[in-house]
């Protein structure tokens, strides 16, 4: 395992110290090719702000050579081969108005162009650009160098122009080869020592980048492996550590996820248990009944088949009641109910809910009390939610109820915030050991009235729901009280 853990650390760090690389030269050369081209720029924009006016001062010296508008050829190249023998570097070209060749002096005499673009030669002459300003090159067509131009003006008349190249061909070339060794040299010196330094840095921060990225990917591995305990050591708050924080969160909640699958396993396991039981009970009554009405119907009187037939039914009933109320808890803890809050009146819901059963507590001889005050306010939560709360409490109490006793539902505003449900009676109570398992599934406190176990259950998960608590106290013998709050429904 550890040297499979090494080769994978290695294989990643060279891979991504290959590209790093690879990078730094891409880069490397990008930089040597703006240097080279940054040089060149300067020196031509140099040599032309150097040569600016000498052309001007040709024209003034070329003044005694033009008499009555005649050119007078041998001194005007006397003239030039002095400039040249001074200058080497330079070509000189006389032209016409038009930009039509009309002498020059250059070196070996080859010009190909008869005519040079007067655009440029406009542009320099009425510094209109700050830039460097490139010109024909009358020996190479299509290529431009920078130049020296002035106007030859004669009785007030353009004449012509003369027209400079300051970098001829065999200078250029000479000062390229120069320049371009002494630039490559310097650039490839400075960029050699940068690359170093770089890779330097650049590897030392990869192998650190790499084995924290390796630390993470053993984590998320022997997770993968079913290691649920793994979590990834967090040393700093960078973006790479914080890798690690998500994983971890992530892990914690899939370890929490896991247990709460083992716990709704268990609960199915005892949920199938309980059915079984549950149902087994009333569907065993019902069968033999049943089949007693079918084997002696010649032999049972009147009265006594009706009495089987009223069993059958008590145990239809109390059937329905275990299948609709599994039903109902099973949606509850599973998430599937969704709240829908609105503000509804408290006071009228518990007048119809304790009017509903007003009727059945009259043949038990239970009396249901209600006392609640007119400033009770709007409260909100989901109506038909707490409707099942008081119908189950209500039914729960009941049952334990004798002749005679009393059953209160009372509600206070204590405070701006919440409204408090207090449902009370003067039943048998519940023992003490017993209300830490009231709100249990299938847990009965006796088995009295044929519950299913799960009424209180359900009136907890909607209290919960609702993001409230819901407090029992009692006393053996003389009565027990639920007691649960709403909030106040906040009216705009």
């Amino acid at each position: 395992m550890t040297k499979q853990r090494k080769t994978s650390f290695s294989r990643l760090y060279v891979r991504i110290s290959a590209l790093f690389i690879v990078i730094l030269f891409v880069f490397a050369a990008i930089t040597l090719y703006i240097s080279i081209q940054a040089a060149n720029h300067y020196s031509q924009e140099v040599n032309q702000n150097m040569n600016h006016e000498l052309a001007a001062h040709v024209a003034l010296m070329m003044d005694e050579f033009i008499q009555d508008g005649e050119l007078n050829e041998a001194g005007l190249q006397d003239l030039v081969h002095s400039l040249m023998v001074i200058n080497p570097s330079i070509e000189v070209y006389l032209l016409d108005p038009e930009g039509n060749i009309l002498s020059y002096v250059a070196p070996e005499k080859v010009v190909k162009l008869k005519q040079v673009s007067l655009g440029p030669i406009t542009t320099f002459l009425n510094k209109t650009s700050t830039r460097v300003i490139y010109g024909d090159d009358p020996r190479n067509p299509g290529e431009k160098k920078i130049f020296s131009a002035a106007e030859l003006v004669q009785d007030n008349r353009l004449t012509g122009y003369i027209y400079i190249v300051l970098a001829s061909q065999e200078y250029a070339s000479a000062a390229n080869l120069v320049r371009g060794s002494f630039i490559m040299g310097l650039s490839i010196r400075t960029i050699i020592t940068i690359l170093i330094g770089s890779a330097l840095v650049g590897l030392l921060a990869l192998w650190f980048i790499v084995k924290k990225l390796n630390r993470i990917i053993r984590g998320i591995r022997k997770f993968e492996q079913g290691d649920l305990k793994t979590r990834i050591d967090v040393k700093s708050n960078d973006d790479l550590d914080q890798i690690g924080t998500v994983f971890n969160s992530m892990a914690d909640t899939i370890e929490q996820n896991i247990e709460e699958l083992k716990g709704v396993e268990n609960l199915r396991k005892e949920l199938i248990s309980n059915i079984s039981h549950d149902l087994r009970t009333p569907i065993s009554s019902i069968q033999g009944y049943a089949e007693t009405l079918i084997l002696k119907k010649k032999t049972i009187g009147k009265q006594e088949e009706e009495k089987y037939l009223g069993v059958i039914y008590k145990n239809c009933e109390n059937l329905q009641d275990l299948v609709t109320n599994l039903f109902e808890l099973s949606k509850l803890q599973s998430n599937q109910v969704m709240l829908h809050k609105e503000p509804f009146s408290i006071g009228e819901l518990v007048h119809d809910v304790a009017n509903k059963y007003r009727i059945l507590s009259k043949k038990k001889g239970v009396s249901i009390n209600t006392i609640v005050s007119k400033e009770i306010p709007v409260v909100e939560a989901d109506v038909l939610l707490i409707d099942r709360v008081l119908q189950n409490l209500i039914d729960n109490a009941i049952r334990f109820c004798k002749e005679g006793d009393t059953i209160n539902i009372e509600l206070k505003s204590e405070s701006a915030r919440e409204v408090k449900i207090t449902i009370s009676d003067t039943g048998a109570g519940i023992p003490h050991d017993h209300l830490p398992h009231i709100f249990e599934r299938y847990f009965k406190n006796d088995e009295r009235g044929g519950s299913s176990g799960l009424g209180l259950a359900i009136v907890k998960r909607i209290i919960d729901l609702h993001e409230s608590s819901i407090e029992v106290k009692s006393t053996l013998g003389k009565g027990t009280s639920f007691q649960f709050s709403l909030p106040v429904a906040h009216v705009a």
